[in-house]
């Protein structure tokens, strides 16, 4: 591979200048950081050039800590959410959205222990459940004890809630259809929609103690239509600056879209910030003229040193395809409320057959000039496991090049073979 580099200048701040600036020293354990706070850190320390990038992780970073904090001081409301689908409703409800993602995160490496030796959760099975249980339970008596689940997300979830319900966690599910959805029958589809808008009311009732007011709702998901369209703009701009913003950087800031890190002003004022130093001519950041561009589908992963590998070697992940849908807001034009439920249950892609992703996944190959697709999943996701299977085989009869990946959801670094396999499938196609 190359290491001829675009010409380009680089007036980035040196480490000390990013402490002495409030920045994070990187800790560093050689190849394979500790945790993922080290990797998130280290991160942080990678972008010293950019103000905005920094800015946004001190948000990542406070996150959790002043979503409990709040919420123990009576200061503000939470709650926890399965995924990023109700922020709109929450921030209707005055309350601050924490994903459960985040106990994968930025948890304990004690978690899948306490899932095993407590819950008695048998060490084949999906490792996502096994630490958002464990972590859970370990922070049980400084966390919030409310959650709000989708019911049709995972079905080896909705038995870890019911787990943390025996344990005094108060669990509020919506209902939902899980269906192949290829060919929906319309009235079926009204019956649906109908079903949700009357349980999307009664999570508002759970949160506020009455149901949500439509206006707010309506004004929140403008609000997230409007972030949404600027973070789509800048991962069009960084296709021709793929290393401005990194691939696990890029990837927290889709995660942002989802609840905004329980700060929606601050969470606006960095996008705008970061627009703003994309832009700008001549802020372009050095990287290898045969840099491999790839989409990303699936989960968006535990496991930070994927993402650090890809980048080292020589990519970047320049598309994405998750579960979190970034590629179709909510509809003004209908009733916030029928909006919301259209949005559940017609907009979410990864949801149902992974027949219907597929055209997805091909639109975003050419606009961001990718040349392979990595396939991620959990270990122990039989679910995930046979989409993957599905489409990896679609596109390689279309001479597309994948990768199928199975990562852990829990803390730590990945393992040596993983990212031999990542190095090896960046040099093919750098070739």
């Amino acid at each position: 591979m190359t290491l001829e580099t675009i010409d380009t200048r680089d007036d980035g701040a040196s480490l000390a200048d990013l402490a002495r600036a409030g920045g994070t020293t990187p800790a560093r354990t050689g190849e394979a950081l500790e945790s993922q706070l080290a990797y998130l850190r280290e991160t942080r320390a990678d972008h010293g050039y950019s103000p905005a990038v920094n800015r946004f992780f001190d948000l990542v970073l406070s996150y959790i800590d002043d979503a409990e904090a709040g919420h123990r001081a009576g200061t503000a409301k939470a709650a926890w959410m399965c995924g990023g689908l109700w922020s709109p409703l929450y921030y209707a409800c005055d309350t601050i959205p924490i994903s459960i993602n985040e106990v994968g995160r930025l948890g304990s490496a004690d978690a899948m222990n306490v899932a095993e030796d407590y819950f008695q959760l048998p060490k084949e099975s999906c490792s996502m459940v096994g630490a958002v249980l464990g972590e859970y339970f370990l922070r049980r008596e400084r966390t919030v004890p409310r959650l709000a689940t989708y019911n049709m997300m995972c079905e080896p979830l909705n038995i870890a809630w019911e787990l943390l319900r025996a344990e005094g966690v108060d669990v509020f599910r919506v209902e939902g259809a899980n269906r192949p959805n290829t060919q929906d029958d319309p009235r079926r589809l009204e019956q649906i929609e109908s079903f949700i808008r009357d349980e999307l009311r009664a999570l508002s009732v759970w949160l506020r103690g009455s149901p949500a007011d439509e206006t707010r709702l309506g004004d929140e998901i403008k609000r997230y239509n409007r972030i949404l369209a600027k973070v789509r703009r800048i991962l069009h701009l960084r296709t021709d600056n793929p290393l401005y913003i990194r691939s696990l950087a890029t990837m927290y800031l889709l995660i942002g879209t989802g609840h905004y890190f329980g700060k929606p002003e601050a969470y606006e004022e960095v996008v705008d910030e970061l627009l703003a130093e994309l832009e700008r001519p001549g802020n372009l950041r050095p990287y290898p003229k045969n840099l491999v561009r790839l989409v990303w589908s699936g989960g968006r992963g535990q496991e930070f040193g994927v993402y650090k590998t890809i980048d080292d070697s020589g990519g970047a992940v320049t598309a994405w395809h998750t579960p979190d849908e970034w590629t179709r807001g909510y509809r003004e034009d209908l009733p916030p409320w029928q909006s919301y439920a259209d949005y559940l249950i017609t907009g979410r892609t990864m949801i149902g057959t992974p027949v219907r992703h597929l055209a997805r996944i091909e639109e975003t190959i050419a606009p961001f000039k990718a040349q392979g697709i990595l396939f991620y999943g959990y270990v122990g996701c039989s679910f995930a496991g046979i989409h993957r299977e599905i489409q990896a085989t679609h596109f390689q009869k279309k001479g597309i090049p994948t990768i199928a990946l199975e990562g852990s959801f829990q803390v730590g670094p990945p393992s040596g073979q993983l990212l031999t396999r990542i190095r090896a499938f960046v040099e093919m196609l750098s070739r």
